[in-house]
């Protein structure tokens, strides 16, 4: 079992009202023992809560329960390619179109693909929970050799692992650049905020094993309802 397996099972039994405010949860050790991991999985899951704003951590003493509802940003925790793209399987995701599209040159540029090549465009909304402000408007293109993947798509999160499933393939690299835009009246429309908003623009692109690049997505997250932290481990120096 994951960490973040562990984290929404306590998420739910915090939402079913388990545990009162201020009141301290299980030990870590507790935990291990209930879920049979290992305590590092433990303290993951428990920070993955803290980062939500559910707990407050103090080192030697159990988390204390201080909100009963997660704050208002989703927290994408990362420390692997896996990872980069969990928060699809964490929250709920809305198909609200799909069409064949021409690249024009602008766009071709934009998803560094050829100009009047032939892509499946797919625009998807994530919400961190129902009936809650979208954090994320995506548009997703997929090479044409793929597009049979569309009738699998609505209610799956990772549609590269559709792609590798279907036609038994491998993603093998992932690129993703960040950085910061405006919100144009589509996108806008979309998130609920005003033209020309700040937003976080994410280009991830998925290649094969060959190198062949299989899905480009464009995910466009609003101003304060998203961030991603980042953890990596320094390898040691061989001596």
């Amino acid at each position: 079992m994951g960490y973040r397996q562990i984290a929404s099972t306590l998420i739910d039994e915090i939402h079913r009202g388990n545990w009162s405010l201020n009141e301290r949860l299980p030990s870590e050790m507790d935990l291990v023992e209930r879920f049979g991991v290992g305590r590092n999985t433990v303290r993951e899951a428990l920070r993955e809560l803290q980062d939500l704003g559910y707990l407050s951590r103090r080192r030697g003493t159990r988390s204390v329960l201080i909100r009963t509802t997660p704050e208002s940003s989703f927290v994408n925790s990362v420390r692997s390619v896996d990872e980069l793209l969990e928060y699809a399987n964490t929250t709920r995701t809305t198909l609200l179109a799909s069409e064949n599209v021409i690249l024009s040159q602008d766009k071709a540029r934009q998803l560094d693909c050829p100009q009047g090549s032939e892509w499946l465009r797919l625009q998807l909304l994530r919400r961190r929970e129902a009936g809650g402000l979208p954090f994320c408007y995506s548009e997703v293109y997929i090479h044409p050799k793929y597009q049979d993947v569309l009738p699998y798509v609505d209610g799956e999160h990772n549609i590269y692992t559709i792609i590798e499933r279907r036609h038994n393939i491998v993603i093998r690299r992932v690129v993703q650049e960040i950085e910061a835009a405006a919100a144009d009246e589509n996108i806008a429309s979309r998130l609920h905020v005003p033209a020309g908003s700040p937003i976080l623009l994410a280009r991830t692109k998925f290649h094969a094993s060959d190198n062949e690049l299989v899905e480009v997505g464009m995910a466009h997250f609003a101003t304060g309802r998203y961030r991603v932290r980042i953890a990596l481990d320094r390898k040691s120096r061989p001596d």
